[in-house]
């Protein structure tokens, strides 16, 4: 049987199958009637379509509520979910119903299963108990997460308070649930002097990010002076898109290098659409083939188009990093392992997170070593489980869900608004103006 916070799958027959049918007929009627968007902007998209399940589902309520009963949308299951350093998390979740690509489509659901593992049994149909033939159904329904399959009706989980009865995994549990999580983290509100130097980073990463930009956009400009000539190579009617992007070292010291590259719109084919092409070389630049057909881009100093381009270049600063800022670094121990290694994983160097107005500074630390004699200049200590739960916030919100009530925990820290010290002389380090 299906642990808590797992699916349920069933292959839908008899009346929950028929109920499904007559929700999938009142979706296209609801559908000719309401015209939800089918492009633009994906958040406009995703409320648009959000609003036509919402005025179905009222409507359903009132005039075949069976339907609604028989497919387990008037039947939600609590979900609680935790982790290492997180409070509880809890929503309500409703089944979701696929329908196979096939030329006589099946019906499948999938049940959430509650935290008491309970969840909705649809009415007549057959559960599918045998993980060989639920990983088959996922191919089908899935195609191994290639085929972008939306259930029939979208609906939001929503969260909710915690129950009272609910029981947390011990920690002992959970690290053997989370085997991945090798690291803890020991997190700071960044105050005074830690806040000064947070914001002394934000407002030299935005200066960096204008002058990138203003590369960017002048190296697409001097592009799309030989558009011609790549066209030229292509179908009559095809088009390309040219963009210009960065990569930099995320310990900074150095600058940013720009890339260029090339590629089709498929406006004659769909399966063209993508496909990079070679760039001629230009009077404004030099270019170096890193991969194929992605160029790293060097102004010319040469021509009087190269030299217009080196002045951008120019005020290009060097990569910022909060390995400028040697205050802030700690000294915490770490497990380390192949992947860390190669993500510069460290005890040392602070990530900031922005959240609801604040920022959290946190740090690697092995859970064998959290220190808490250290603290970053002016900050002040807070639970880790805080800045996880408000970074759950910011996923939910931009998922759509509405999160669940904010433990008194979170509000309290919250409510500390800490302030940049006015006595801090900004001597942090070398000149980065």
């Amino acid at each position: 049987m299906p642990k808590p916070n797992e699916q349920a799958l069933y292959e839908l027959i008899g009346a929950s199958l028929e109920a499904t049918k007559l929700l999938e007929e009142e979706l296209r009627v609801e559908i000719s009637l309401k015209e939800p968007k089918q492009s633009g902007k994906m958040s406009e998209i995703s409320a648009s379509w959000q609003a036509l399940y919402s005025g179905l589902l009222d409507r359903l309520e009132t005039q075949m509520p069976e339907v609604l009963e028989r497919t387990g949308l008037m039947s939600p299951s609590t979900i609680v979910y935790k982790g290492i350093q997180t409070y509880p998390r809890a929503y309500e979740e409703y089944p979701a119903i696929f329908a196979s690509p096939e030329k006589n489509p099946r019906f499948f659901m999938y049940c959430p299963v509650d935290y008491q593992e309970n969840h909705f049994e649809p009415e007549g149909a057959r559960l599918i108990d045998s993980p060989k033939e639920e990983q088959l159904i996922g191919d089908l329904l899935f195609a191994g997460g290639w085929l972008g399959n939306a259930p029939l009706i979208d609906r939001k989980k929503k969260g909710v308070e915690t129950p009272l009865d609910y029981k947390a995994p011990s920690i002992r549990e959970l690290r053997e649930t989370f085997k991945y999580h090798t690291n803890d983290r020991m997190v700071y509100l960044a105050a005074g002097r830690s806040l000064e130097m947070v914001e002394d980073y934000k407002a030299r990463k935005e200066q960096w990010e204008n002058a990138l930009n203003d590369v960017r956009v002048a190296v697409e400009k001097e592009t799309k002076k030989n558009k011609a000539q790549m066209l030229s190579h292509l179908p009559a009617g095809e088009d390309v898109r040219i963009s210009a992007s960065y990569s930099y070292n995320m310990g900074g010291q150095d600058y940013a290098k720009v890339l260029l590259s090339a590629s089709r719109e498929g406006k004659l084919s769909i399966m063209d659409a993508g496909h990079r092409v070679p760039i001629p070389q230009s009077p404004a630049y030099l270019l170096q083939e890193i991969r194929p057909f992605e160029y790293e881009v060097t102004p010319r100093s040469d021509t009087p188009e190269g030299k217009r381009l080196t002045k951008v270049f120019n005020a290009m600063p060097v990569t910022p990093s909060m390995h400028d800022y040697p205050e802030l670094f700690a000294n915490f121990i770490i497990e380390q392992d192949q992947i860390g290694q190669a993500l510069g994983i460290n005890g040392a160097v602070p990530t900031i997170w922005d959240l609801e107005g604040q920022s959290f500074l946190s740090y690697n630390s092995s859970p064998d070593d959290r220190d808490e004699s250290f603290c970053p200049p002016g900050a002040i200590p807070v639970p880790t489980e805080v800045m996880e739960w408000l970074r759950s916030d910011q996923g939910d919100r931009n998922m759509g869900n509405a999160p669940p009530p904010r433990p008194p925990e979170v509000e309290a820290v919250l409510n500390r608004n800490p302030k940049p010290d006015p006595d801090f002389n900004n001597d942090f380090g070398p000149d980065f103006s």
